[in-house]
């Protein structure tokens, strides 16, 4: 007789019942052991498929991996999202430091001609010992700079700015009966310690040309930017003689702006007030740095040319008076009467 294998507990159990009626007791240790590997295979194969919950957890993208995308082929298709680049930042233009344009005050169309003296000074010290001729000759004592003053106030001398001057030429600004202008050139510390205080006795102004590059040095021999600024707001007007006392002429305009824009931007700066005016060093000048002055919006400039002649058409080559260190009073007043009336527009 030939048996099938079982499919049922209810089949087996009939077959175990056969077995133990038969005596087949070695076929029943058989039977028992295929059935109970049966059963061990088909729970091993079921905890095979089954993925535990916390499998799914590990099995999700971060953002910074790439994603993949099922397809229909067998090997899934990996696509990359490509990072943006950043665009590139464009570099500031530098803003250069701000400084004074203004343009000439309009003109009203009525020529005019001034001869206002333009006084010139350097030192207004005593030399030291041992001074050479030039230091001789351009320093004035202080006791004489204020015999200077004092007879310029009984004289009836008014003291007026360059930019005074301007506005006469250009729009008939009214000016004292009889004006006059006192300069001072380098902006060596004895104009602070000597100069400064006399004029403020005398109630007079006087006009400054310094070099910046002596005062950005802290050089003890010239002004510091402190005591200029403290000049300025006494009532004293402080223009340029330049960076360094050097000629000028025959320099292309990056040294030219760097030599003259960058001292008017200094002097600016500590001030607060515009520089208009400039003082050619060793009174060298050629047409290329009267243009650059003119470009550049300065009113006017002065030589060390003598004489006393103020028009607009000739404003970048003002003349002026030198007073020397033996120039006494008397000396200095047959200097002013050597300029005469105000000449024919």
């Amino acid at each position: 007789m030939r048996f099938q294998r079982p499919r049922a507990p209810g089949h087996q159990n009939l077959l175990l019942l056969w077995l133990l009626a038969s005596g087949g007791l070695v076929a029943l240790a058989l039977l028992i052991l295929s059935h109970a590997w049966n059963a061990f295979a088909r729970e091993a194969s079921d905890r095979s498929f089954q993925i535990p919950t916390e499998a799914w957890a590990l099995v999700s993208t971060p953002e910074s991996t790439p994603t993949v995308l099922p397809t229909a082929s067998a090997s899934p298709t990996i696509q990359w999202s490509p990072t943006p680049e950043p665009s590139p930042t464009p570099y500031p233009t530098p803003t250069p430091y701000p400084f004074f344009q203004e343009p000439l005050p309009p003109s009203d169309g009525q020529p005019r001609a001034l001869r206002v003296p333009i006084l010139m000074y350097h030192y207004i010290s005593n030399p030291p010992a041992g001074a050479d001729r030039y230091r001789l000759d351009l320093s004035v004592r202080p006791s004489m700079f204020e015999a200077h003053l004092q007879y310029l106030r009984q004289a009836g001398y008014e003291t007026v700015s360059l930019s005074d001057l301007i506005l006469h030429l250009t729009q008939g600004h009214p000016l004292p009966p009889r004006p006059i202008v006192l300069t001072v050139d380098d902006g060596y510390r004895d104009a602070y310690e000597e100069a400064f205080p006399i004029l403020q006795r005398y109630g007079f102004r006087a006009t400054f040309f310094i070099l910046t590059g002596r005062a950005d040095e802290g050089d003890p021999r010239y002004l510091s930017w402190e005591q200029i600024r403290r000049m300025s707001e006494g009532g004293m007007d402080i223009q340029l003689h330049g960076r360094e006392h050097i000629p000028l002429s025959g320099r292309d305009e990056a040294f030219l702006f760097y030599h003259i824009i960058g001292g008017k931007q200094s002097i600016e700066a500590h001030t607060g007030r515009p520089v208009r005016f400039f003082a050619y060093p060793s009174s060298d000048y050629d047409e290329p740095l009267i243009r650059f002055l003119d470009g550049y919006r300065f009113w006017g400039a002065v030589t060390t040319a003598y004489g006393a002649d103020e028009r607009l058409a000739n404003r970048f080559l003002w003349p002026r008076v030198r007073i020397r260190g033996t120039d006494g009073v008397e000396k200095l007043a047959w200097k002013l009467s050597l300029l005469g009336a105000n000449p024919a527009p």
